[in-house]
């Protein structure tokens, strides 16, 4: 018996210690992945994950980062499946739901992502980002007013945010009122100086105001971060003016 007990410490020791053994190597595999995908390195980063995955299958914060990464290739079913696998690990990942959210807006499925930014913002309350993607959503819906209040909310929460100045930038043409617009598409660049998408809204907000000279220099200034975007300027800019009556 004595023998039988001695057996059963060694087992309970051994199955301790490799279990310790595959958690710290999950975890550096987890940091080089990390450090890969900080670096742009999907590819390298999705191998890492899947690594430390193998040594950890509930490590829900590998398969949060992998759908991030996953994403970002363009594999949104891939995606999708690991953020369902890392909410299912964890419940409380804010992040995972808010992420999930931004791939059900990818599928264009608003009505899911809605759901998954509200359960993102019911734990996290304080998760700009989420406030910001509900908005987001919220105006594909055509809910203005709720738009409104999200990206209110999202520049309050965060005052460095430059996609939620953006974003309620373009909410303010919407409902007509370029002139409160161009002051956020203005914050929005002095937070990031190479937001060519800010500087385009801009310059068609200029154009509504009827200041063209203001509008071309930033036309000019974003298509000197993108040359890729031209096209979309022209179309942009022959669309106000024809709303301006301008051109037929």
């Amino acid at each position: 018996m004595r023998h039988i007990s001695l057996l059963l410490i060694f087992f309970f020791f051994a199955c301790a210690d490799s279990r310790a053994q595959n958690s710290r190597s999950a975890q550096a595999y987890f940091n080089r992945a990390i450090q890969r995908y900080a670096k742009g390195d999907l590819k390298g980063a999705i191998e890492d994950f899947e690594i430390a995955i193998k040594f950890d299958p509930n490590l829900a914060l590998a398969y949060l980062y992998r759908a991030n990464a996953r994403k970002a290739t363009g594999d949104i079913d891939a995606a999708i499946a690991d953020y369902c696998r890392a909410i299912e690990l964890n419940a409380h990942l804010a992040q995972a739901y808010n992420n999930r959210g931004n791939a059900w807006m990818d599928r264009g499925d608003i009505d899911r992502a809605i759901l998954d930014f509200d359960k993102a913002i019911e734990i996290d309350p304080r998760l700009a980002l989420a406030h910001n993607n509900r908005g987001s959503a919220r105006l594909e819906k055509k809910d203005l007013d709720g738009a409104m209040a999200d990206f209110d909310r999202a520049i309050a929460l965060d005052r460095r945010l430059s996609l939620a100045y953006h974003n309620r930038g373009t909410l303010w043409i919407i409902k007509g009122d370029p002139s409160k617009a161009i002051p956020d598409f203005g914050k929005a660049i002095d937070l990031n100086s190479r937001y060519a998408s800010a500087y385009l809204k801009r310059g068609i907000a200029w154009l509504l105001q009827g200041k063209a000279a203001e509008a071309q220099k930033d036309f000019d200034q974003c298509l000197k971060i993108d040359s890729s975007l031209r096209a979309r300027v022209e179309e942009s800019v022959k669309k106000t003016r024809q709303q301006l009556g301008l051109e037929q």
